[in-house]
């Protein structure tokens, strides 16, 4: 099954077009998703400062490739079922294990907007 995972900056557009996948019968998982789940287990508040700190921490421990290793069972898991999209992927070394892991299977979607927009955006946000 394919693998086709969404990049780009922050308001771009990544969930939205993920989410048009999954509309199409892939199924959808959110990388971000590891560092709310860690924040939860810890006991902290879901804010900017804390995501930053899990990501690092994770990173820190397990490499630059630490979402696509910490994904790969749901990733493997959701490949026996569909096709899967990935929204968010974030480092070359990501990019890298993955490509190598699934091989002509893995796709990479870039997805572009403005700053002007991107800012529009991440202003109206109330999560994330």
């Amino acid at each position: 099954m394919k693998v086709v995972s969404i990049v780009g900056m922050t308001g771009a557009g990544k969930s939205e077009v993920a989410g048009l996948f999954e509309e199409n019968g892939f199924i959808r998982i959110r990388f971000g998703d590891i560092t709310d789940e860690e924040i939860r287990k810890r006991g902290l508040e879901l804010n900017e400062e804390n995501e930053r700190y899990i990501r690092e921490l994770l990173r820190k421990e397990c490499g630059m490739s630490a979402y696509a290793m910490l994904n790969l069972s749901k990733i493997d898991l959701a490949r026996k079922q569909s096709d899967v999209v990935i929204d968010g992927l974030y480092s070359w070394e990501e990019y890298a294990f993955l490509k190598k892991y699934c091989g002509e299977d893995f796709y990479v979607v870039a997805v572009w907007a403005s700053p002007r927009t991107r800012y529009a955006r991440l202003t109206g946000r109330s999560d994330r």
